[in-house]
């Protein structure tokens, strides 16, 4: 059981530190725009962009974070009104069904992202030779959904702990 705390709070960290970057690089930019197009009537082109992106990136990190403290879904108000055995009875099953859909969406956003690669979709363009393709900035769908996924698995054997714990 420790070393499933131990793996979700270095998880944690890493998703903060990204949260922490990419929140960073997001004001920075948008300011850069702001300056650039204010004074100097100019900006980058792909700028606009990218920030929806990390705007999705961000949102999935920060519900992998949510997920890791319990505070993503309102059905922990369900477990509110019990103790003891029930409680992690009613953990389990709710932890379990959050888990099954994240698996559900995670599967489904792997193949759309195996699609937009095989399509070939370009998101921006630095100039006439590098190019960004699309599926980059979409690979936060699958990884976003598994690190929930990752963090209600450990919940849920947690609360199987307690559940178990509290019978002997």
């Amino acid at each position: 059981m420790e070393k499933l705390r131990t793996l979700e709070k270095w998880l944690l960290s890493a998703e903060k530190a990204l949260l922490i970057a990419f929140v960073l690089i997001m004001v920075s930019l948008s300011f850069l725009q702001v300056i650039l197009r204010g004074f100097f009537s100019a900006g980058f082109l792909w700028a606009d962009t990218f920030l929806r992106h990390m705007v999705l990136w961000i949102g999935f990190l920060g519900a992998a974070v949510a997920a890791s403290q319990n505070k993503q879904f309102a059905m922990d108000a369900a477990h509110r009104f019990f103790e003891g055995r029930t409680k992690a009875a009613v953990a389990i099953l709710t932890h379990i069904a959050t888990g099954a859909i994240c698996w559900i969406l995670m599967r489904s956003s792997w193949d759309f992202l195996l699609n937009e690669k095989k399509s070939g979709a370009i998101l921006f363009s630095f100039g006439e030779s590098f190019h960004v393709p699309t599926w980059y900035a979409e690979v936060i769908l699958p990884v976003g959904f598994g690190l929930i996924l990752i963090h209600y698995a450990i919940k849920t054997i947690e609360a199987f702990g307690i559940l178990v714990q509290k019978k002997s």
